[in-house]
């Protein structure tokens, strides 16, 4: 099956490119530390619960070979750089990689001139995200929801109400004070902010809350009337 190239909310293909060479499927691997201890065989390894970025490099070249190559070397420099949806998709249907940096490896031109194609390395978070993935609605102050995910993820959660509010997942509890009509917890970015937009955290009291790979009970406490709960689960 032919593997398409999705970046940017653009196929590759539309602006007559493809791909020669792609990456090979690649895992981050949670990274850890050796610590070799005098009169002990061997080491003992600890790990730290963190993943490095993943890098994912491409040769690239046109089907259009009549083309001139200074514009084509604008629409790749466009595509590439002028980033509105840093989402991307090539090798596992409906699963993509957040983006991070993207790096022209070298001078197009020079290269596409002698090889007739070009590198690019796209730069990404460690995991997959599910492209198809739904927000979800609760309504009532007591529930359960699931994580399918490989991993613990962290939410963005608009919680509506007014007032003092307080939702707790599992063994983590919010309270977010004075609150009018909403506000957004966002726990991979750490912000807290109303509906205005605005940073709210001087009236949050308590951690970012996480959803557990498996089961997750919510309760709330206060005026409020539903929970948007989008909970990016991640793959490996």
């Amino acid at each position: 099956m032919e593997k398409k190239l999705i970046f940017n909310n653009i196929c590759s293909e539309e602006l007559e490119i493809i791909v020669v060479e792609g990456p090979p499927e690649v895992l981050s691997e949670e990274e850890y530390e050796e610590i070799s201890i005098e009169g002990r065989n061997g080491t003992v390894t600890i790990n730290k619960g963190t993943f490095p970025n993943i890098e994912k490099s491409f040769i690239l070249t046109t089907i259009n070979l009549d083309q001139d190559i200074n514009l084509m070397i604008e629409k790749v420099k466009k595509w590439l750089f002028d980033i509105k949806d840093n989402k991307l998709l090539y090798s596992i249907e409906n699963k993509y990689n957040i983006v991070k940096k993207v790096i022209i490896e070298e001078d197009i031109k020079t290269t596409f001139e002698e090889f007739g194609d070009f590198k690019v390395k796209f730069i990404c978070e460690p995991f997959y995200y599910n492209l198809l993935e739904k927000n979800i609605i609760v309504t009532q102050k007591q529930t359960t929801i699931y994580n399918s995910g490989d991993f613990t993820s962290a939410p963005k959660i608009i919680i509506y109400g007014t007032g003092d509010l307080q939702i707790t997942i599992n063994d983590t509890t919010v309270q977010i004070n004075n609150v009018a009509e909403r506000v957004l917890l966002d726990s991979k970015l750490f912000l807290c902010l109303d509906k205005d937009n605005n940073n709210k955290s001087i009236d949050m009291i308590g951690n970012f809350p996480l959803l557990d790979k498996g089961k997750n009970t919510i309760t709330w406490i206060g005026n409020i009337t539903k929970l948007d709960i989008e909970p990016r689960t991640i793959y490996r």
